[in-house]
């Protein structure tokens, strides 16, 4: 179409909108039709014009109260994408409520603040950017613009499970929640712009009003960690009527997608100080009828809740006056297990060996550990292996060193004096204790740390007043030996065969069986080992008791021993462990060997008389090996250990 045709197509508009505006009454159908050209009109300049949403450029701001060529290209636009109904006997070129009701549809579907103001960021989409509806663009939950246009929907505001009631609020802290609101929109987005709120003093004495005259400094909607809006408390803000205060946070624009739910929380920053007949005092915030309300899809004010809801919390004076301090076991400590001390010249020490992982915890308030003390329990081979410093530390940063006492005796200790070490409110923080080992022998010597908060800590929080800590940390036994074999367990599993038949009889007598497989891998360290077959006299793994123990409905069971029981492995089966021409192997240092270890046992006594039913387990309990010139020993670290045992199985 060349520019004579375009120019025609625009008079034709212009006309008809003229008409529309100007000529006398006619019948609202004919009004429909006209208005139905004008868009169709418009719509064939807009394409022929490049695709803007005007050919006409709009360089003024444009608000209600404004009128001019400019509001006539504006509305002329609006009209050509649908967004826009002019009235009959309405002339263009005035921006009325309609027309701010438009824009704002317009502005919606273009992802841009849906305020009706027509200003920069609407002038330079106007120009470039075209938008019809039902092709918006989808925003981010919980911003941008309604994705609905002209679609009617409904709101819903309920109350969110958390926060409970009962929240306390310290002096100086800052946006705690006191309130969720669970927002719903149906059949069109809800564009949320205001929250009104009712404030109210409900356990004591004081007044509504305290609670923005001394408690709350500032409230806030969140949506997470995000601040959505937010006023200050202060008479100003807080509107009186009658015995009601009232809040309203206002002139946001929070979207709820449609068919979704989303959470807004009410949150409050406390004062810095307050008497103390605020001290336990209960407030409520309550969302009263139609408190929350919201836009629609069509423009049209959506608004719930229609039975109010509130929550309750409490002012509770000085942070600092109520802050904790806890000690437990970290989850990663190390297990009980057995390590050879094999550094130095002498083959006997072991240089920061880690015995205890602890968290510490702080709520409420910062909190520093000036002093620390950790017991250190000795036991096995006393004659041997020994503490003698101690180290704390945070991840790699040695927080402190401690010279142990007591070395010599079963009961040790190290205190850590004046390490002012600070674990900041509301967090954990993982220290970690490692010690200092000499003069291990080839016999066992234990080690366990452990720390009771009766006094073995000292801590204070931010004013510098004594806290009293909670809690405990006992570590596992780890021991120490100077050669001898590192016992790894790979996996385990547990299976049952056979049913037992009634009372024996000769020759018919059937029974169940119960099976455990052990897959282990030993490695040689601090020197040669040798390991016995299971034809040895001291075989590597026995189907007695040092070896293997039956546990049933989770307790060991000694009567279990009275079972026909039987032991498989093969040492040899793999490379590692070199036969010696007797009936052991040779697991040379540094060398390792992997093999499974079969236990069996049948369900009845060599009297043929069935066990009691049950849950039954099996589990390692140690390994036999021989240094180049010891005698037998046994390592036996994990007998005991939930981690060595099968799962349980019903039996027999």
């Amino acid at each position: 179409m060349n520019s004579k045709s375009i120019a025609r197509l625009a008079g034709l508009a212009a006309g008809a909108a003229m008409l529309v505006g100007f000529a006398a009454p006619v019948a609202a159908q004919t009004i429909a039709e006209l208005q139905a050209q004008i868009a169709s009109l418009m719509a064939q300049l807009q394409a022929l014009s490049g695709g803007s949403m005007s050919s006409a450029v709009i360089t003024s701001d444009l608000t209600v109260g404004s009128t001019g060529s400019q509001v006539v290209a504006l509305q002329n636009a609006l009209v050509a994408q649908g967004y826009l109904v002019m009235p009959a006997g309405v002339a263009p070129g005035y921006f009325g409520s309609l027309t701010k009701a438009a824009v704002a549809k317009w502005q919606a579907a273009n992802v841009l603040p849906s305020t009706g103001f027509f200003g920069p960021l609407s002038r330079a989409k106007f120009a470039g950017t075209p938008s019809t509806p039902g092709t918006p663009s989808t925003p981010a939950p919980g911003t941008g613009g309604i994705t609905t246009p002209g679609v009617e929907g409904t709101l819903t505001a309920s109350l969110n499970p958390s926060p409970a009631s009962g929240t306390k609020l310290y002096e100086g802290d800052s946006k705690v929640g006191i309130l969720g609101i669970k927002l719903e929109a149906k059949t069109s987005d809800i564009r949320v712009e205001r929250i009104k709120l009712d404030l109210d003093e409900s356990g004591g004495a004081n007044s509504d009003s305290d609670i923005y005259r001394k408690i709350g400094q500032k409230i806030y909607v969140m949506d997470g960690s995000t601040v959505v809006a937010s006023i200050d408390l202060n008479a100003s803000t807080v509107i009186v009527d009658g015995t009601d205060r009232f809040i309203t946070l206002s002139g946001f624009n929070h979207v709820v997608p449609k068919g979704a739910t989303r959470v807004l929380t009410i949150a409050l920053d406390a004062n810095s100080t307050w008497d103390s007949t605020f001290d336990t005092d209960t407030w409520t915030i309550t969302v009263p009828v139609d408190g929350v309300r919201g836009v629609d899809g069509a423009g049209i004010d959506q608004k719930s809740p229609a039975t109010a809801f509130s929550r309750n919390f409490t002012s509770e004076g000085q942070l600092v006056d109520s802050a904790t301090f806890s000690v437990s076991l970290n989850s990663n400590t190390p297990a009980t297990s057995q390590v050879i001390a094999e550094q130095s010249s002498t083959n006997d020490e072991y240089a920061g060996l880690e015995v205890l992982r602890i968290d510490f915890r702080a709520e409420k308030d910062a909190v520093t550990m000036t002093d620390l003390v950790v017991d250190l329990v000795r036991g096995g081979t006393l004659t041997t292996a020994t503490a003698t410093t101690a180290y704390l530390y945070d991840g790699s940063t040695l927080i402190g060193s401690a010279t142990v006492a007591g070395q010599s005796t079963t009961a040790m200790t190290a205190t850590f004096a004046d390490i002012d070490y600070v674990v900041a409110r509301d967090s954990t923080k993982v220290l970690t204790v490692k010690l200092d080992i000499v003069d291990a022998g080839t016999a066992a010597t234990t080690f366990a740390a452990d720390i009771d908060t009766t006094g073995d800590m000292t801590a204070e929080n931010s004013v510098g007043a004594g806290i009293t800590e909670t809690g405990s940390a006992q570590g596992k036994t780890i021991t120490v030996r100077k050669a001898g074999p590192e016992v790894t367990l790979n996996s385990k599993s547990i299976t049952t065969a056979g049913v037992p038949q009634g009372n024996p009889a000769v020759g018919i007598t059937s029974t169940s069986t119960l099976t455990a497989t052990f897959n282990v891998t030993i490695k040689a360290l601090g020197g040669d080992l040798y390991l016995g077959t299971v034809a040895s006299t001291s075989p590597v793994v026995a189907s007695s008791t040092a070896s293997f123990k039956v546990y049933r409905n989770g307790a060991y069971d000694g009567t279990i021993s009275a079972g026909a029981t039987s032991t498989s492995y093969d040492l040899l089966a793999g490379t590692g462990c070199v036969s010696d021409g007797t009936n052991s192997c040779k697991l040379s240092e540094g060398a390792s060997v992997t093999f499974p270890v079969t236990f069996q046992i049948n369900g009845r006594n060599v009297a043929g008389v069935a066990f009691a039913s049950g849950l039954y387990s099996v589990g390692f309990e140690g390994v036999t090996w021989h240094g180049p010139s010891a005698a037998s020993q046994t390592t036996t670290f994990m007998a005991g250990e939930s981690a060595w045992r099968t799962a349980d199985v019903s039996f027999p």
